[in-house]
């Protein structure tokens, strides 16, 4: 018994022969087979099995814009992250510039998340949703608190136990109409990073 693969259009079929079948003249390697077909008369058998390429589209929603909760805290910078380093969690995504950085976050992530689902702090404290910008950011008391421009952050810092204590009051309105649970997404504007299709 022969056993041929043919490529067949860009390799999506495999056809199995049995027997062995003269080649008519003029005849090419890759022509056609006709899938359907299941027998002929000159012994002929063909198996062909579609192999459907999944033309799946992954949105990735990414906190802080890519950047790493943990060097906030270790570093006290603003750092971006490396998309082959990251974890999921919560529903969003983190990038982290070291794996020692994934490995604490990974222990402890609620300690390292950003406050109000990574939106802007200060928006947040007159009950708003604002986007940020990663780089605007303050640590205060092992909490990371971004905002959307430095003038957003100076407001904020002015007075910050009183402006978190009403940001604390807000998100709890606000935050769970953030994330919409029937289509497992989060709705605009999101403090994300741009939607990535890493796979």
């Amino acid at each position: 018994m022969n056993i041929l693969t043919d490529s067949l259009a860009a390799g999506a079929l495999a056809v199995v022969i049995a027997g062995a079948v003269p080649k008519p003249a003029g005849a090419s390697e890759k022509a056609l087979l006709n899938p359907a077909q299941v027998a002929r008369p000159n012994g002929l058998i063909v198996l062909a099995e579609g192999e459907k390429k999944s033309k799946h589209h992954v949105e990735v929603k990414v906190m802080l814009k890519g950047y790493d909760p943990v060097a906030y805290f270790k570093q006290g910078k603003a750092v971006r992250g490396n998309p082959s380093i990251r974890s999921t969690y919560d529903g969003v995504t983190y990038f982290f510039a070291s794996k020692a950085d994934k490995a604490d976050f990974d222990k402890s992530p609620e300690k390292f998340k950003p406050q109000y689902g990574g939106f802007c702090a200060n928006s947040m404290s007159k009950g708003r949703r604002n986007d940020i910008d990663p780089k605007v950011f303050r640590v205060y008391k092992d909490k990371l608190y971004v905002c959307t421009t430095p003038a957003d952050l100076k407001e904020f810092s002015a007075n910050l136990d009183t402006n978190i204590s009403k940001a604390d009051k807000n998100w709890l309105q606000i935050g769970p109409s953030t994330y919409n649970s029937e289509t497992r997404g989060f709705e605009e504007p999101w403090p994300f990073g741009p939607e990535a299709n890493p796979q």
